[in-house]
């Protein structure tokens, strides 16, 4: 990735960390999530709030995540959702 794409990914990282704990009331850190040992999300979010994730994910990112990409590959880590969001992103412009 180049610098740009990874302060991208960094940016949305932050965004995301921050719904989890405020909008899905989690009841860890943004650090943790963020960490260099990130926390499971698979391992702390129901189906439901994964849903809702990815509902936020598109409301605030502009971008559409299917179904079939609700999966550990892309939602396991915040790190991994940024850059998925940030692969689509980019894609799009």
């Amino acid at each position: 990735m180049t610098d740009g794409t990874d302060n991208e990914v960094e940016a949305v990282s932050d965004q995301i960390a921050t719904f989890i704990v405020a909008g899905l009331r989690w009841e860890g850190t943004t650090q943790e999530l963020l960490a260099a040992d990130p926390v499971e999300l698979p391992a702390v979010l129901d189906s439901s709030d994964l849903l809702e994730l990815a509902g936020y994910l598109e409301d605030t990112f502009g971008v559409v995540i299917d179904d079939d990409e609700i999966v550990a590959d892309n939602f396991g880590s915040v790190r991994q959702l940024a850059s998925l969001v940030v692969h689509k992103q980019t894609a799009t412009r």
